[in-house]
């Protein structure tokens, strides 16, 4: 999850990543509603609302690597 590749304009979701990533997901977070809640921070990053959506995260989407998201998603 990676910004600079997914708000180019040419990415397109690949189903076997998203599917893998919805099982490592209910491995690694057997708490549904804490599954619940990532899922929504999820649609947030791919519709870039939210904190994703203001000027300071667009700026740095370029700049950032993924694993700082990671933190800043589930930090």
């Amino acid at each position: 999850m990676n910004p600079h590749y997914h708000y180019n304009p040419n990415f397109k979701v690949n189903a076997n990543i998203k599917i893998g990533l919805y099982q490592c997901l209910e491995r690694m977070v057997p708490n549904t509603s804490e599954r619940c809640k990532i899922d929504l921070q999820l649609e947030s990053f791919k519709d870039a609302k939210g904190l994703f959506g203001i000027d300071a995260a667009k700026t740095a989407r370029d700049k950032k690597n993924s694993s700082s998201m990671v933190g800043f998603l589930w930090g």
